[in-house]
């Protein structure tokens, strides 16, 4: 339970931030109510995913070279954990598409599963967690999922895609900015105030 209330403080962390951007984003840029919908959206998706796989953040900034390259070595035994992280990341590969036509390709979607990974185990030498090479097989299955999913969807539906994909990035790089550096202290904050 604490692992739930733990996501939730700092999802709640994240859109105390992103939210007013994105509102502010929506006025003076955007003026596209689906465009601000869909990078609220993944913003949100994005902070909730970077609390359960457990970024760095500048209250808790460590060092620890625990890593595994052989791939497959206990992922049947820990069966569970590779199954939650294929379906940590198909929402990644559902929303890819949506953001730009850049996107609809299944080497787009294949490049950045495996480029959110990559980078997300290597920031991972930062905590207390293994870097894992089984995390990266899992977690680029989990976006080609998601992306044959909506890639199914795209093709019933001429559906235009809302978003850049350069504000996809943008987007990334600010919920992680936001995550290291902020979360810690407001969901220290909600914390505080539940205990």
């Amino acid at each position: 339970m604490y692992q739930l209330y733990s996501i939730i403080f700092d999802v709640i962390s994240a859109e105390i931030v992103m939210i007013p951007v994105l509102l502010l984003l929506h006025i003076f840029c955007l003026k596209n109510i689906r465009k601000t919908a869909l990078y609220f959206v993944f913003a949100t998706y994005l902070a909730g995913m970077f609390s359960v796989v457990g970024m760095p953040d500048i209250k808790n900034l460590t060092v620890d070279f625990g890593v595994n390259f052989i791939p497959l070595l206990d992922m049947v035994s820990d069966l569970k954990n590779a199954v939650l992280n294929v379906v940590l990341f198909i929402p990644l590969g559902f929303l890819l598409p949506l953001f730009s036509e850049k996107f609809r390709s299944l080497r787009a979607a294949l490049l950045t599963g495996f480029g959110m990974t990559a980078a997300i185990e290597i920031l991972q030498i930062f905590t207390y967690r293994l870097t894992d090479v089984n995390d990266l097989i899992t977690n680029t299955l989990g976006t080609l999922l998601g992306y044959f999913v909506m890639k199914k969807i795209l093709e019933r539906k001429n559906f235009q895609p809302i978003g850049e994909a350069r504000d996809m990035f943008i987007l990334c790089a600010a919920v992680l900015a936001e995550s290291f550096a902020v979360s810690p202290f407001v969901s220290g904050g909600f914390w505080d105030m539940a205990l």
